[in-house]
């Protein structure tokens, strides 16, 4: 498995979990200490979108 911290511009930073399959994941999210209420799966996109914006409305997506 793979820990990952994602940094993107606009949102907070991120912890992503990778891994060959879904037991792996949910093994390193409760070594960590993560319950599986505070996870999810979705894309960055979908996190984009969390925080009320629309990465399609955006031409230049950069850090400050």
């Amino acid at each position: 498995m793979r820990l990952e911290i994602d940094e993107w511009p606009l949102i907070p930073p991120y912890l992503e979990i990778e891994a060959d399959d879904e037991p792996q994941v949910w093994a390193a999210a409760e070594a960590l200490g993560f319950d599986r209420e505070r996870l999810t799966s979705i894309n960055t996109t979908k996190v984009y979108d969390l925080y009320g914006i629309d990465l399609y409305a955006i031409t230049d997506l950069r850090f400050e």
